[in-house]
């Protein structure tokens, strides 16, 4: 039998919170050709030189810049990075080795934030890329790894953990049935509102914890330093949030669904 990529613990934390945080699984070099190149385009622009954030990349709108135009998603060694043995090993594990189907999401995608805002706030777009099943199975994982600095309040991607484990029904609910549902809640109807707050206000608000239903649900950013990963799953409410920090979020995301909830995930969504 092959060794386990995670410890026990790990599997039951994230099997409860849906989110889980993993240090050291990335190889040095693999992350440094995936960085290389991402940052080799940045470069280009003037956004990146010397080792470091330029002024100029505090300054270019976001309007300016799309993602997938300036830095592209093609990279062979992106694709690399996530398909180390370990990696894979990982979401093996997790998706209890279920076979992968790759047709939904066939490469990793770059997530980058320009610095954006003055002051954080809380987000507000809640949402899950997928709708709950009516088996109540999961959809798969989604990784994000960390391929520079991301502090808080620097545009990080922000979760809800425990958030997999509610509404699961025993029908299909899309995000537009979800989310009236979940505001039934105040922990959600505050999430939900938009309402202007002071970025204390917003840090106290993600600060909140709430039981619903036997499920304890928080609020986590994802930050951390280059190498680290983060895995959720799919079923997990996420926003994207505000980069009130002084330099770009940079991040790697990619999704793996096991092959045999594709057919279902079509029919959650109506696809022929």
């Amino acid at each position: 039998m092959a060794p386990t990529v995670l410890s026990p613990e790990q599997r039951e934390r994230f099997d409860l919170e849906g989110v889980l945080r993993i240090e050291g699984l990335l190889t040095p070099d693999g992350l440094e050709r995936a960085r290389a190149a991402v940052l080799a385009p940045l470069e280009a622009l003037g956004l990146w030189r010397d080792g470091a954030w330029t002024t100029e990349a505090c300054r270019v709108s976001e309007r300016r810049l799309k993602t997938p135009k300036a830095i592209g998603n093609r990279h062979p060694e992106l694709r690399a990075l996530l398909d180390e043995a370990p990696v894979q090993a990982m979401i093996g594990e997790l998706l209890d080795g279920r076979r992968v189907d790759r047709s939904i999401q066939p490469r990793p995608q770059v997530l980058f934030t320009l610095p954006n805002a003055a002051i954080w706030s809380a987000p507000s777009g809640w949402h899950a890329d997928v709708p709950r099943l009516a088996s109540g199975r999961s959809h798969g994982v989604q990784l994000f790894v960390l391929l520079d600095v991301v502090e808080p309040g620097g545009g990080g991607t922000v979760a809800i953990a425990g958030s997999h484990r509610l509404l699961n029904l025993g029908r299909h609910i899309r995000m537009k049935e979800l989310r009236p549902l979940l505001c039934r809640e105040p922990f959600f109807r505050e999430l939900y509102s938009n309402v202007p707050r002071s970025a204390e206000d917003s840090r106290a608000l993600m600060a909140r914890r709430a039981w619903i239903e036997g499920v304890e649900v928080k609020v986590v950013e994802l930050t951390g330093l280059p190498g680290d990963l983060y895995v959720t799953d799919l079923r997990v409410l996420h926003s994207i949030a505000p980069n009130a920090g002084p330099r770009p979020r940079l991040m790697l995301t990619d999704r793996f669904a096991p092959a045999d909830a594709i057919e279902e995930v079509k029919q959650a969504f109506g696809w022929s």
